[in-house]
């Protein structure tokens, strides 16, 4: 500590920290006497202080470089330090003035398993290699390096591109940012030619008119027949679209008509809020924004490569100008790369080759013109015979690769319930729910044996042909990571994946991060039961300088905009910034009382009003938010709520007539359901009836038998707990 009779240092030595540090002091906050003297800072000072902020003396901004402060001020400024840098500033929030637009970086997706093969992909739905992402990967590298922080990202609607997404998110730790999949950012629509493989096709009709049908900017192959395994009208992800919006085949030119269109409605529109856009799209889509943004010629736009796995950056003037970048070699796009020099010029060479000549073909006649032309006429007539139907079978004989199609829509008939479905589950399992830590608001990542439990969430509702209209998590990665999986099982990239931190878990205060038994030690079993399952009851606040403070985490900062504003933290972290910042009054504790006063409107605003629109939702959340969701749902006293439990990655459907949840049954049960996973010590609460949906092979088998003849199997009614009645076999009565 400072010896009383020391000088009091000069504002300009001591840095933006502690400038603040003494300015929060002098502004009369709670403890400010106790918090000088530890400080060694004297009253006058304080006063001092106070006076030449009230005189709009505010520090010169070269006091915000943060130099070392006196070792007086050591400590105080390590903890203000942390409190008032809530997130990282990024280059547009520097900007005097008028806002700058944000920064638009387009990703073409990684490797798919027909890329090697060189097949037709168009809007067929084939899956990345691990090529493709280790691709991606790199590619998040190559963003962090740069600095670049996408706020919001646009993919397609085909699973190349929202794994691409998805992994690119994750390895930037920026799983919770809005994903909105669009089919107009879909490939090319490759008509009859989907599945086919290049360099066969050209073998057989000519590598000129293969190219024309490649690389053409209003040249469409041939279109595709609806009864085509890769008619995309059979997809459930497409349900949503008119029909004729559906293409059957299309040119370059025509793929940029659905994509412009997108880019100048929504995504210009977020560019010019100052918002960085990530969009991970395909080939031909791609081409089409940057034939539009940089106004590439038809005769140029052939030229144009977009290499897999690379970033390519635009930056734009007030006027959504691009501003060409320094990248010389790229004549006619603005943009750069971020790869090396060597690494895009190898890439786009690849490309080029790919692109001018079919692999697998050469094409040693010479022709004339004349005689090519006509040639070409006949070879394209015979094609467009093919798919005419005049060759029945031929659709199947020529489609290659494997078929990855979402099932179509269908009903709710193998869970035994009429009408929306809502599946409620808690995420996997994560390293702190192993060690036995209150996690809260910590954003940890899901384990092994979490992943585990989410994949097999995923399978289990597969077998009983769930499909979801959208999915609903928190902020946090270990539910939007659980939704992820259990998405990837059902193959349904496609849904649409909403998180809202009012579905966060229970924020632990002051128990963040520590062990339970520790807890329990210290403070006693009954007041750590309290702390845990009570239901009025809030653990000890964290403070505002805390890093377990939400405000001081970017995910909140940036997406919270429906909580109070506050004075004290506005002031502070203003001043801290040099400028206006606008700081929310966010949880610093929470009892499971106060969760459920922001998880229940948004139920009821947001998933009740689509569950009444006839959809199908699963939501992902946290022990607590889900406890809260379910003392409404089932309707469980206050009292009773602190007897419930429930485990990590089991999904649960609610079912509205008896204000109840069941199980599915995945086939392992044996004994009482209830036994096998751990709801607390009165399961009844939950379960009101029997409690497991019967797999949809027994649900057939349970048909009633009108009349026994000597073909017929003999079926019995068997009794099982909870005093329901199951009709089966007699052979399988044991």
């Amino acid at each position: 500590s400072r010896p009383p009779q020391a000088p009091a240092p000069a504002m300009s030595s001591l840095g933006a920290p502690n400038i603040i540090f003494l300015a929060s002091l002098a502004l009369g906050q709670p403890g400010a006497e106790r918090a000088a003297r530890t400080a060694g800072v004297s009253r006058d000072y304080l006063h001092e202080t106070a006076n030449r902020l009230s005189r709009g003396r505010c520090p010169s901004p070269s006091c915000f470089s943060r130099p070392s402060p006196p070792s007086s001020f050591s400590r105080s400024s390590r903890v203000l330090s942390r409190a008032v840098t809530p997130r990282a500033f990024t280059r547009k929030e520097q900007v005097k003035g008028k806002q700058k637009p944000g920064t638009l970086i387009l990703l073409r997706h990684g490797e798919s398993h027909w890329n090697p093969n060189n097949t037709f992909t168009g809007w067929a739905d084939p899956d990345m290699t691990p090529n493709g992402c280790a691709e991606i990967r790199r590619a998040a590298r190559l963003l962090l390096e740069r600095g670049l922080r996408p706020e919001v990202v646009y993919t397609s609607r085909l699973k190349r591109s929202i794994r691409s997404a998805w992994i690119l998110l994750k390895e930037m730790n920026l799983m919770y940012r809005p994903v909105h999949k669009e089919y107009q950012l879909n490939e090319r629509m490759y008509g009859a030619l989907t599945g086919m493989s290049k360099s066969q096709i050209a073998l057989t009709f000519g590598e000129e008119l293969v190219q024309q049908w490649r690389r053409s900017l209003d040249v469409r192959p041939p279109s595709l027949d609806e009864r085509h395994p890769y008619w995309p009208g059979k997809e459930k992800k497409y349900d949503d679209l008119p029909r004729d919006i559906i293409p059957k085949t299309e040119s370059l030119r025509d793929t940029m008509a659905r994509a412009v269109p997108l880019y100048e409605e929504k995504i210009v529109e977020d560019l010019k809020s100052g918002k960085d856009v990530l969009v991970v799209a395909h080939y031909n889509s791609l081409r089409g924004l940057v034939k539009h943004i940089d106004q590439i010629d038809s005769d140029n736009i052939k030229k144009v490569e977009i290499p897999t796995g690379i970033p390519f950056v635009y930056d734009f003037d007030d006027q959504m100008r691009p501003i060409r970048s320094n990248f010389s070699s790229l004549n006619s796009m603005s943009g750069s790369y971020l790869a090396t020099r060597e690494v895009t010029m190898a890439a786009l060479a690849r490309e080029r080759e790919l692109s001018n000549e079919i692999p697998g073909f050469t094409d040693s006649n010479l022709m004339t013109p004349v005689l090519r032309a006509i040639w070409s006429l006949q070879k394209e007539r015979e094609f467009l015979k093919v798919f005419d139907g005049e060759d029945e079978g031929a659709v199947e004989d020529n489609a290659e690769g494997d078929l990855n199609v979402t099932a179509t829509t269908g009903s709710n008939a193998d869970l035994g319930i009429e009408g929306p479905l809502l599946i409620i589950m808690r995420h996997g399992k994560t390293e702190f729910n192993k060690l036995g830590l209150f996690t809260g608001w910590e954003d940890v990542s899901l384990s092994v044996e979490g992943r585990e439990e989410a994949r097999r969430s995923g399978e289990l509702l597969a077998k009983y042909s769930v499909e979801f209209d959208e999915v609903h998590t928190s902020c946090l990665s270990r539910a939007i990571e659980t939704a992820w999986i259990a998405m990837e099982e059902l193959d349904a990239f496609w849904v649409p994946v909403k998180t809202s931190w009012r579905l966060n878990e229970r924020m632990y205060g002051k128990l963040t991060g520590l062990s339970k038994k520790l807890i329990s030690q210290i403070h006693g079993e009954a007041q750590f039961k309290r702390w845990r399952r009570g239901f009025d009851e809030r653990p000890p606040p964290v403070d505002a300088f805390s890093p377990y403070y939400p405000g001081n985490d970017q995910r909140y900062v940036e997406t919270i905009t429906d909580l109070p504003i506050s004075l004290w933290q506005t002031l502070i972290r203003s001043l801290e910034a040099g400028r206006f910042l606008k700081a929310r009054r966010m949880p610093r504790t929470e009892s499971l009382k106060d969760c459920m006063k922001r998880t229940t409107p948004y139920f009821k605003n947001n998933i009740l009003k689509n569950l009444n629109e006839g959809k199908n939702i699963l939501v992902v959340s946290s022990e607590n938010a889900i406890r809260g969701l379910l003392m409404e749902l089932c309707d469980i006293s206050t009292a009773d709520i602190t007897s419930v439990e429930i485990p990590t990655g089991l999904p649960m459907l609610y079912d509205i007539k008896s204000r109840s949840i069941k199980m599915l049954d995945d086939g392992n049960f044996k004994g009482d359901p209830l036994k096998r996973y751990n709801y607390g010590s009165k399961p009844e609460l939950l379960f009101k009836s029997y409690p497991l949906v019967p797999r949809p092979t027994e649900r057939k088998e349970q048909q009633p038998t009108v009349a026994v003849t000597p073909k017929s199997e003999e079926r019995i009614a068997l009794k099982v707990s909870g005093g329901a009645e199951i009709i089966v076999p007699a052979a399988r009565a044991d």
